[in-house]
């Protein structure tokens, strides 16, 4: 882990804005920390105790100044990854299962809406129900044979369906692994 997103979960756990993942990765990462790094994340400690012992009164910026603000953090692409790659390792991510015999994984999903990337694991003989399509959904079949519009793709065969269209039933006889790509708002 780099030191930059190091310190960035101290910060956050110096104030107890960690939950779930980002939880297990500071305890991790923390019990794996040099001394100096150790000390770092007790300095975000100590400024975290003096702001809560300071008992400073709340104040509320009035509504254009704190517009003014939020706008120029929004401009500034704060709150975005600092680096323009993105990984996600074979055994990273949680496959979740929308439906009996079909699994996903959610590989990347583009800030501000846009797409989602997902890995689709089809058992044999799964189905996928009919769905509508708010904007464009691509397909492409790594390995096994899927069924949808009346056609059969195998592994390297590839599928494109244009947004506000809709798929019919589509299934795998023998099973099937997919990467889809679909606009953000279809994927839930």
């Amino acid at each position: 882990m780099n030191s930059e997103r190091f310190n960035e979960l101290a910060a956050l756990n110096a104030v107890g804005a960690l939950e779930g993942a980002e939880w297990q990765e500071w305890q991790t990462a923390a019990a794996n920390a040099d001394p100096a790094a150790l000390a770092e994340a007790a300095g975000f400690n100590n400024v975290a105790a003096l702001l809560a012992a300071a008992n400073v009164m709340p104040y509320e910026p009035p509504p254009a100044l704190k517009a003014r603000i939020l706008e120029r953090v929004h401009a500034a692409g704060c709150g975005q990854k600092s680096s323009p790659f993105h990984f996600r390792l074979a055994g990273e991510g949680a496959w979740q299962q929308p439906l009996p015999d079909v699994r996903l994984k959610e590989l990347f999903k583009h800030p501000g809406g846009g797409s989602a990337v997902l890995l689709v694991d089809m058992a044999p003989g799964a189905r996928y129900p009919h769905h509508h399509h708010t904007g464009a959904e691509e397909c492409y079949v790594l390995a096994g044979d899927f069924h949808v519009e009346g056609r059969v793709l195998h592994g390297g065969d590839f599928h494109h369906a244009e947004g506000g269209s809709d798929h019919g039933k589509s299934f795998t006889e023998g099973g099937c692994q997919l990467l889809v790509v679909v606009a953000a708002e279809d994927y839930r």
